[in-house]
């Protein structure tokens, strides 16, 4: 079958599409969720988060937004998660109160998703293993799983067939010929799937500007190798948690040459232990030290496998930096090895630990001084154009990057022969509709980021989080009016405080004036009964005016009216 000319379904467009909803990873590289809805069936694949920037103040994480399920919860027969990455699975905890679907994936992600809800006390009877040669049915959909390579084990292709013909979900993947788990990408099951007809292939993009293919992780052990051989004294190795294969290389590196293992900081504690029990795993006994052992060894007879590869304030690896560490310190003649690459919202985090830990004097390795220290776990542009060849879709849409990688991915697609129209892109909270013999860009559904802050979900919203980057960076004024609530007079004068809004040289006569403003203000606003709502508003109206003009700063302005 040539792909490049649009495959001919045997089915007749009928007058119900299928649709696709992307509620998170199309435009953005976290927070996957997309919803597939035929009729009376929803399946959704994936529920991730992404991680707030540094305009995200206060907030822990950023989930999907659920709205367009809220009344469709009924209809929800499953949620398959593609692999063990928190940006495919880290939002089942925050929403499986509300979705209550039963959860489907392979053993380690079951394993790392049971312990997130473990830790939330959720329970976990819902929550099911599955392996390749699984088949589920669904009413109008027939779910299986196809093996992919990525930088975590168990990684899956979901395969969706239906009434208007199969659907490919490629989640994150690269082909690795030489993978260090053992897991390939199964390039005969997707042209298998290929010569049968696919409606739609749904891939990967974040890594389609990058020319060629992706390296194969067996480099990384030979990396670890030669740093350990010049290391003096303890060698603290950092990657990100869920990555099991390059602990189990570091784990390799330390037996070669004799160093104890201590694994260090609570999420790479509990992924560990989660690996090592599954059998995901390689260690010999004796190798593993608690913590608290740690003292007990010579330095150079220690290797460290440590939380905050993305510099994570208060993460062990951050904490032993700025010596608040328990169990570890980090000296002149120790080794700190990054291997992992920082998304973009953490890049400015993991530089500054870097600085942090360069202050020490020992020797730092990353990724952008030395290459070999990372691998990516994501196709580079001959390897996705290798896997539409095979699959020979009749449509595409990229996902899992940004626009520019989603354009870049188009680009690809237009070199093997397809069309515009043949490669959707999704804008911000629009879906798709398919036909058997069409898909089409149709409406839109709300996307808008819901916040995590400490316990409360979603009750942080762009207003609040205006008022805190406002309060940040132009600091805070507080008005306090006392009013008789019989007369409506001020019985007090007006009390203002500030804080993080200006301080020096003649800050206290610009207070005053505020304070005769506020007065000012009062004259032709009290009215009995008091409304405090207009009262406010024009206080702060004449303040923000005033401080403006005096100072070119706009604090944000509460205004407390006490009636006494």
């Amino acid at each position: 079958m040539d792909f490049r000319k649009p495959f001919k379904s045997q089915q007749k467009s009928s007058g119900t599409p299928l649709k696709l909803i992307p509620l998170g990873g199309s435009g953005n590289i976290t927070k996957n969720m997309f919803v597939y809805e035929y009729k009376d069936d929803i399946v959704i694949v994936d529920c991730g988060v992404s991680f707030p920037d540094e305009e995200m103040m206060g907030v822990d994480l950023v989930i999907p937004n659920i709205s367009y399920l809220r009344d469709k919860i009924h209809k929800i027969r499953a949620i398959i998660i593609t692999h063990a990455h928190d940006d495919h699975y880290g939002g089942l905890p925050f929403l499986w109160n509300e979705l209550k679907a039963p959860i489907y994936s392979q053993k380690l992600t079951v394993g790392f998703i049971k312990n997130k809800f473990r830790e939330q006390n959720l329970p976990m009877d819902q929550i099911k293993v599955v392996d390749l040669s699984t088949k589920l049915k669904f009413g109008n959909f027939d779910v299986s799983f196809y093996g992919v390579s990525h930088s975590v084990p168990d990684s899956t292709g979901i395969v969706l067939k239906t009434p208007v013909g199969t659907l490919i979900h490629q989640a994150d993947f690269k082909i690795d010929w030489t993978p260090v788990n053992g897991q390939k990408t199964d390039v005969g099951e997707v042209a298998r799937l290929g010569n049968e007809g696919v409606v739609l292939l749904s891939m990967d993009s974040l890594r389609s500007e990058k020319a060629g293919y992706t390296q194969s992780e067996m480099m990384i052990e030979s990396t670890f190798e030669a740093i350990e051989k010049d290391c003096k004294g303890k060698l603290l190795i950092t990657v990100i948690t869920s990555n099991i294969t390059r602990i189990q290389q570091a784990l390799n590196v330390a037996l070669k040459s004799g160093r104890k293992v201590a694994v260090v900081g609570r999420s790479m504690e509990n992924n560990f232990q989660v690996a090592r029990d599954l059998g995901y795993l390689n260690i010999p006994p004796n190798l593993i030290i608690a913590p608290d052992e740690i003292k007990r060894f010579a330095d150079e007879k220690l290797m460290i496998i440590i939380a905050g590869s993305l510099g994570q304030p208060g993460s062990a690896l951050s904490r032993a930096a700025h010596g608040d560490h328990k169990f570890i310190s980090i000296k002149k003649s120790d080794t700190v090895v990054f291997s992992a690459d920082p998304m973009p919202s953490a890049e400015v985090s993991q530089a500054s630990l870097i600085n942090e830990i360069a202050k020490i004097g020992c020797s730092v390795y990353a990724s952008n001084t030395t290459p070999e220290l990372h691998v990516s776990g994501h196709a580079a542009a001959e390897e996705i154009k290798l896997m539409i060849e095979l699959a020979r879709p009749k449509y595409l849409m990229p996902m899992g990057g940004e626009y520019r990688h989603m354009r870049t991915f188009a680009k690809l697609a237009k070199g093997l022969g397809y069309k515009e129209n043949q490669i959707l892109i999704p804008g911000e909270g629009e879906y798709l509709e398919i036909y058997p013999d069409r898909v089409n860009v149709a409406g839109k559904v709300d996307t808008t980021n819901v916040y995590v802050d400490g316990l409360g979900v979603g009750d942080v919203g762009d207003i609040i989080l205006r008022d805190r980057q406002q309060m940040s960076a132009e600091g805070i004024v507080l008005v306090m009016v006392p009013i008789d609530r019989t007369s409506g007079k001020v019985i007090k004068e007006p009390d203002i405080i500030s804080r993080g809004f200006i301080f020096g040289e003649g800050w206290e006569d610009v207070i005053e004036a505020g304070k005769e403003i506020t007065k000012s203000a009062l004259k032709d606003t009290l009215t009995i009964p008091i409304d405090h709502r207009y009262v406010r508003h024009e206080i702060q109206k004449s303040l923000e005016k005033f401080f403006y003009e005096e100072t070119g700063r706009r604090p944000l302005i509460l205004t407390n009216i006490v009636e006494v």
